[in-house]
């Protein structure tokens, strides 16, 4: 009996030209004849899950399968789902494969955790990519980790895959392709503080947020470590439901609006 073969969602916050979206889309076609691409005309990285409300939107249709939408991961996604697909929306959403490693509490305002995020919360399954890369050389970045381990690393996923409410962040490690340590399950490094913080401008009057130090300690056995040390491709499944029961059971009865 034959079966229809996945339907695969790419999407990503570096925009659509990105070498890296490039990349993840010919990983997507060893894996699907199925391949559609809807992502940011521009780049916008570290917009985190953000939407744009209450502001017009265009969707550029690039070729039969591939569509650019002025907004952000979140918005691809969206309408990619909603719209683009509405007859059959996609059966996994893959965002990537990001310019840089998107590890610990970044996560948090990543755009490309976004995009899966937002596969997952639109009932697909939901798989962030990013290849590392050392930021100390921003012009500089290899592709060959992502290229070599990339489709492997997927079918992995979408073969083990079983809890509907969880997506997942893969990084790929900064060195030689042959030099990768294996594929590990791993946390995501919880830092001791904030990573971003204030950064004086040379314009009078102007700063910059960014990241100055990775705060420490960090966990032998987190994303950060294994990774950026161990050359493993890492692999952190996140859960879309965020609440703390144990709070809640803890602070049952406890609360009250009286004086």
């Amino acid at each position: 009996m034959m079966t229809e073969p996945l339907r695969i969602l790419v999407t990503n916050d570096d925009g659509v030209d990105a070498p890296g979206i490039k990349l993840l889309e010919k990983i997507a076609h060893e894996i699907s004849s199925d391949v559609w691409v809807v992502a940011p005309s521009g780049n916008q990285s570290g917009v985190g899950h953000k939407f744009t409300l209450a502001t017009e939107l265009s969707l550029d249709q690039r070729d039969r399968k591939t569509f650019a939408i002025d907004g952000t991961p979140a918005d691809c996604v969206a309408i990619g789902m909603t719209h683009v697909l509405k007859d059959k929306p996609a059966d996994v959403v893959l965002s990537g494969i990001n310019r840089g490693q998107n590890i610990a509490d970044i996560v948090h305002c990543s755009g490309t955790a976004a995009g899966a995020r937002e596969g997952a919360l639109q009932g697909a399954l939901g798989i962030a990519l990013s290849q590392s890369m050392d930021f100390s050389n921003e012009h500089l970045i290899e592709w060959e980790c992502s290229e070599r381990h990339g489709v492997a690393a997927i079918r992995s996923i979408i073969e083990n895959h079983r809890n509907q409410d969880i997506y997942y962040n893969v990084n790929f490690p900064r060195c030689a392709a042959d030099d990768v340590s294996g594929i590990e399950l791993v946390p995501h490094q919880r830092f001791s503080t904030s990573a971003f913080e204030y950064y004086p401008s040379d314009n009078e009057g102007h700063f910059f947020v960014t990241i100055l130090k990775t705060p420490t300690p960090l966990d032998d056995d987190a994303d950060c470590v294994r990774l950026l040390e161990h050359n493993a491709v890492t692999v952190t499944p996140m859960k879309l439901q965020q609440t703390d029961f144990e709070a809640i059971n803890a602070l049952d009865g406890k609360l009250s609006l009286a004086d």
